[in-house]
């Protein structure tokens, strides 16, 4: 009976260690995201998460135009991937009921600008957006995680700050062979 104890113990352990690798493999910054209700009920919190929110729409829609106009493989491969964890996040935001605010000027301005751009301009210029918005969500990120007494906020918004960094590092390694 003991054996079956923990056998069924081991089963369980392993079991969680698989989902809480594979929800911190494809979290991404998404996790950030995930809070509790407890979370909205903090001071600044809520305009944290909306701060998020229209940064990753930011990163989608510069991404999904990455998708079409880049020239550069790398530049198209970072904007695929970018694009896909952002639909993703997009699904989180719309089941979390999630009102994503409308696009800052600044937003707007960057979209115009890449719009108007074409081959190695375009590239560059995409991979600086990408880089600035993932600053901008480390900062947004990092606040949240700061402003959350909720220990599983805490987690997951920790989980996505590494991503984050690593993204940063990735769209600035990028950005330097770019010239």
């Amino acid at each position: 009976m003991n054996n079956t104890t923990e056998n069924s113990r081991r089963s369980f352990l392993a079991q969680s260690f698989k989902s809480a690798m594979m929800i911190g493999a494809g979290a991404t910054f998404a996790g950030s995201l995930l809070q509790s209700s407890a979370v909205f009920a903090q001071t600044g919190a809520a305009a944290l998460q909306s701060k998020i929110a229209m940064l990753g729409t930011a990163s989608l829609q510069t991404s999904q135009l990455a998708l079409t106009k880049a020239s550069n493989a790398q530049v198209k491969m970072f904007a695929k991937f970018e694009a896909a964890e952002q639909e993703t996040m997009g699904k989180i935001l719309k089941d979390m009921k999630t009102t994503v605010p409308a696009p800052t000027p600044e937003v707007k301005a960057m979209l115009t600008k890449l719009q108007s751009l074409s081959g190695a301009a375009f590239d560059k210029a995409f991979m600086q957006g990408q880089v600035e918005t993932h600053q901008k969500l480390h900062a947004a990120v990092s606040a949240l995680n700061a402003a959350s007494s909720d220990l599983h906020v805490k987690h997951v918004t920790s989980l996505a700050l590494a991503t984050i960094t690593e993204h940063t590092e990735r769209g600035k390694m990028l950005l330097n062979q770019l010239g």
